[in-house]
């Protein structure tokens, strides 16, 4: 398992201890996962190339966007 369900800085901080850091993160928000964006996770580039019908649904209802699966 790469993720678990959490909030996902957009760049990795690297620290001694969990929550050491002052630096304010900045984190990914459900439009950054539409199909076709490239996301960093934990210093992996990664692309969404797909969905499952309910998250297609939680987008199309709750942000307006209508996810379509890309050719890979």
């Amino acid at each position: 398992m790469m993720l678990k369900r959490q909030k996902l800085p957009k760049k990795a901080i690297n620290t001694v201890y969990p929550g050491m850091s002052l630096k304010k993160e900045d984190y990914y928000v459900p439009t950054d996962f539409a199909i076709g964006e490239h996301i960093n996770v934990f210093g992996r580039d990664c692309i969404v190339y797909d969905a499952d019908d309910f998250t297609k649904a939680y987008y199309r209802y709750k942000l307006g966007i209508e996810l379509q699966p890309i050719k890979v």
